[in-house]
């Protein structure tokens, strides 16, 4: 299964909506390129003060770190939980996957990499809201010492980002301090800016990855 998370301003309908993951993932799924899943797309946001306080929010380094954290928060106790309960998935965390956009990428890189017992498989597309150091902070378990062991345990860590898009400079710093820690992610850079014509792309190519030794 997978989890698919919105990016900032916008709401879980987003990726249909506009990303038209539904068109995406049907068309690969009926020409064979990618397995069945089951796709959740829950509420991205752990504190509302980030959308009532616009984008001056992302100012406030302190209400965006509450909000990536509130949100890992529900995610693993209040959507995982129900999710599990209400769909017969597998508990094999090699048939589980998580990717998101923009704040939904850094999203998926703070819960995929600090819970890599849950989830084999990561995709950040632009991933926004990481800053540009300290990375250690929100990834207190990727050192130079452990590093080389958590990416053995993934199957696929896919960082996406457009040539184009004000997040490129601070998603290849991130790439870069992955790899110092003994991370190998794949790092994709393909043309445009911080657009839905990137994300749809990078949903096209990231899916055909997923559960191809599992189910779903």
């Amino acid at each position: 299964m997978l989890y698919l998370l919105h990016g900032y301003s916008d709401e879980p309908s987003a990726w249909t909506s506009m990303g038209k993951a539904n068109v995406i993932l049907d068309n690969l799924i009926a020409t064979g390129k990618a397995k069945p899943m089951i796709v959740v797309m829950p509420w991205g946001y752990g504190d509302m003060r980030m959308i009532t306080n616009g984008w001056a929010a992302w100012r406030d380094e302190v209400l965006v770190g509450a909000n990536f954290r509130k949100f890992a928060e529900a995610l693993e106790q209040e959507v995982m939980p129900m999710v599990e309960k209400q769909y017969s998935i597998s508990a094999k965390r090699e048939d589980h996957a998580i990717a998101g956009l923009s704040m939904g990428g850094a999203e998926t890189l703070m819960v995929g990499l600090n819970h890599v017992d849950q989830f084999a498989y990561i995709g950040a597309f632009s991933a926004g809201g990481l800053g540009s150091s300290h990375f250690e902070i929100p990834f207190p378990m990727i050192t130079p010492a452990s590093g080389a062991a958590l990416q053995g345990r993934l199957k696929i860590l896919w960082i996406a980002c457009g040539t184009e898009d004000g997040l490129f400079t601070p998603n290849q710093t991130f790439i870069a301090w992955l790899k110092g820690n003994g991370l190998n992610p794949t790092a994709i850079q393909t043309p445009g800016m911080h657009a839905w014509m990137v994300w749809r792309g990078n949903l096209a190519a990231f899916a055909p990855l997923l559960f191809q030794d599992g189910s779903s």
